[in-house]
């Protein structure tokens, strides 16, 4: 394993000390498993699975390109 260094507030370090003293465990075994479930390895989430929830919640044509648009450009 490699060491890394980074700074922190005074709370979160405290933070860390506590949740390490209650699990018996490092502080260091505490970031590599925060840092594995918040950060898991693979692929990036794509903007449609960041934004699914949205898909389809606006009404209208499911082509926007058959719109008629009068009054822009020539008629």
């Amino acid at each position: 394993m490699e060491t890394v260094t980074f700074k922190m507030e005074r709370k979160q370090i405290a933070l860390l000390k506590e949740r390490a003293k209650a699990l018996g465990r490092s502080q260091a075994a505490i970031v590599r498993d925060l840092i594995d479930e918040h950060l898991p390895p693979g692929k990036r989430p794509s903007l449609h699975d960041l934004a699914k929830d949205y898909c389809g919640s606006v009404s209208g044509p499911a082509d926007m390109s058959t719109r008629k648009l009068t009054g822009y450009g020539r008629d």
